[in-house]
């Protein structure tokens, strides 16, 4: 029996557990089969991502499956995107624990990782245990739970996979809320982090009218390492997304049209995804109720990063800052489009120069810009950003025309309290400026990163 809030079992014996189990955690050539998805092959991109991000995550515990190994324990598909082919492993299931784990509907189940993300043991004999229905329920959390795969780049320990829970307490909606991303291909299921995971569900969510008020939508996200299982180190990070209006989310949405995971060629035939980074730093901006573009100084700190955004994002950059929804009129705008208009004219009179000594324009490019950034860069209180800003503008030549109305609006981000911001826009500037010509777009293509880290 079931009604929107909950669903009422009944049964004769135990055995009646056993055969739900098998019927509803199947698999099908290796993949898992959760007969409610339908059959794995019909959805081979959901059902690839399903099989590594379950294994990253719940499954996580190399003691809760057991590996096919009668044909290699290892499969390769061939998925066609656009004119490439992207080729992808995964690593074929024999059985896995929710198909024959223990379970009690008379008494307590003792939680186990398998159930509940993070639910990390150090004692089995402490565990705690939870009432038949939440254990029933948490068993079910495998086929429940929306999930992504995280290419985030930049050092240190990074997440490579997103649980995502919806906070829907009808099961109808639930269950049409889960099913909206079986049908995603793996271009729509790759993130470059948690949060973006997140704000992509509940715009999603709100896009198909299951989620009516963004401002009460919630979901719970949980981002796993890929590494092999350690009980020190199982879970990154666990956090809420929700609360956020719609007007909050404009610029979120407006990345997503302009950030594109993309098919990128290897060779004549084989590519790989490429996916943007600039969406999560928006997208905890978001959640965090400040400017999208908060924090971009620090974001791009990190060699990997920065070369990937100031190369393969800065079209999408240009987009957001153009639009006068997601970037208004103000001091801020000002400021960039100062930056843009010095670094226009700065273009021209590099152009000049190459061409009065004949010496290369690129190499002459490449130096200014890395002086730039540099400079923006390693500013770290607000006469060092000041500086760097007005010798900026006044070797442009003249005054700029986008500081003749709105210079007073540019004071303030000159100030101790506003100076980071003054840095993070001049690096946004750099980021975004969107050539202006041919040969501009030619030279600014080939601009090297040479610093290592900052």
């Amino acid at each position: 029996k079931r009604d929107a809030k909950s669903v009422s079992i009944t049964w004769q014996d135990e055995k009646f557990f056993e055969v739900l189990f098998k019927k509803s955690f199947g698999i099908k050539d290796g993949l898992f089969y959760f007969p409610a998805f339908g059959d794995p092959e019909q959805k081979l991109q959901h059902a690839v991502v399903l099989q590594e991000a379950v294994l990253g995550t719940l499954l996580q515990n190399q003691k809760t499956r057991d590996w096919d190994k009668s044909n290699g324990s290892i499969s390769t598909v061939s998925i066609k995107i656009d004119d490439g082919v992207l080729v992808r492993k995964y690593r074929r299931l024999l059985s896995y624990v929710h198909q024959t784990a223990d379970f009690s509907p008379v008494r307590g189940n003792k939680l186990r990782g398998w159930l509940s993300p993070g639910a990390i043991t150090w004692n089995e004999n402490l565990a705690a245990e939870n009432p038949p229905a939440l254990a029933l329920a948490l068993r079910f959390l495998v086929v429940g739970a929306i999930y992504f795969e995280i290419r985030g780049r930049g050092k240190g320990a990074k997440p490579r996979y997103a649980l995502v829970i919806p906070d829907i307490d009808d099961l109808e909606k639930y269950a049409r809320a889960r099913s909206i991303f079986v049908d995603y291909g793996i271009q729509d299921l790759q993130a470059a982090g948690g949060a973006e995971a997140g704000l992509r569900v509940l715009v999603e969510l709100e896009a198909k009218k299951v989620v009516e008020d963004l401002n009460t939508a919630a979901c719970r996200v949980f981002s796993f390492d890929d590494v092999p299982w350690s009980r020190w180190k199982t879970r990154v990070e666990i956090f809420e997304v929700g609360g956020v209006s719609g007007l909050d989310l404009k610029p979120f949405k407006m990345a997503r049209q302009v950030f594109k995971v993309k098919p990128v060629s290897r060779n004549d035939t084989d590519i790989f995804l490429d996916v943007p980074q600039v969406p999560e730093l928006i997208a905890r901006n978001v959640l965090d109720r400040r400017p999208w573009w908060y924090g971009f100084a620090n974001f791009v700190l990190d060699k990997e990063v920065r070369q990937h955004v100031f190369y393969y994002e800065k079209g999408g950059l240009a987009k957001m800052v153009e639009d006068r929804n997601v970037f208004p009129e103000g001091g801020e705008r000002v400021f960039v489009e100062a930056c843009h208009e010095a670094w226009r004219r700065r273009l021209g009179q590099l152009g000049q120069r190459a061409r009065r000594e004949g010496i290369s324009f690129q190499n002459l490019i490449n130096r200014e810009f890395e002086r730039l950034r540099v400079a923006f860069s390693r500013s770290k209180n607000a006469s060092a950003i000041r500086a760097a800003v007005t010798d900026f503008w006044s070797r442009s030549g003249g005054s700029l025309v986008s500081l003749r109305d709105g210079w007073r609006d540019v004071l303030p981000l000159f100030s101790d309290q506003n100076w980071q911001k003054a840095r993070d826009l001049a690096l946004l500037a750099l980021a975004s400026y969107k050539p202006a010509s041919k040969e501009e777009e030619e030279v600014l293509n080939e601009i090297v990163d040479e610093e290592g880290g900052e």
